[in-house]
């Protein structure tokens, strides 16, 4: 009877650890509403890691705004089987940090760039896309931009713009690895639970 208790107890564990393993996994996406806009000041502000979007006829880019409550290397890749595209990075004061346009031999596009908690916006659309700042200076949003480069107004394409949907996938590393995630911690207590009745079932 005993035996059957514990197997069953065993049961219940590997359930609520293979539960806890998919919602560690899961992502949540932020869905653009209507269109976007290309100004900064107007941008959307996105609440999960993962942003999904849309390059439509005459759409000169999106704008989204993003708060990070912690430092580290921040990640972003564009994907998309339909457009070429070009993204950017932008600070709380508007000013251009980093762009990418073609990530090595591919189309879609990948940046890293350490950065502080605060906000910070994210700019993509098709190729070709340039920042412009308030003096109507343009930079081509591709790699750093140039020295006296002011705050940024709008992201703008100056050619012909293809259509299409894309997705901005957004990940962080933390500045201190030695500091475990939430999900990993609740996955390492049910180990160590299981761990603990297995010795109890083999005395």
């Amino acid at each position: 009877m005993k035996a059957e208790n514990m197997q069953s107890r065993l049961k219940k564990m590997s359930a609520a650890l293979l539960l806890a393993t998919t919602m560690a996994s899961a992502q949540a996406a932020y869905i653009e509403s209507g269109d976007a806009s290309n100004f900064l000041a107007s941008a959307q502000l996105a609440t999960d890691s993962l942003i999904q979007g849309n390059i439509g006829q005459g759409d000169e880019g999106d704008v989204f705004k993003v708060v990070f409550g912690s430092a580290g290397t921040l990640t972003i890749e564009a994907t998309s089987g339909q457009i070429d595209t070009q993204i950017a990075l932008f600070d709380a004061g508007f000013n251009a940090l980093i762009g990418d346009d073609d990530s090595g031999s591919s189309v879609d596009s990948l940046l890293s760039y350490a950065i502080g908690a605060g906000t910070y916006y994210i700019g993509i659309g098709d190729y070709m896309m340039y920042a412009i700042d308030a003096g109507n200076q343009v930079w081509f949003m591709n790699g750093l931009p140039p020295a006296g480069f002011g705050a940024v107004s709008r992201i703008e394409n100056q050619t012909t713009i293809l259509t299409g949907n894309y997705a901005l996938s957004l990940s962080m590393q933390p500045l201190n690895n030695a500091v475990p995630e939430p999900a990993t911690l609740g996955l390492l207590g049910l180990g160590l639970l299981g761990m603990g009745m297995l010795r109890r079932k083999a005395a």
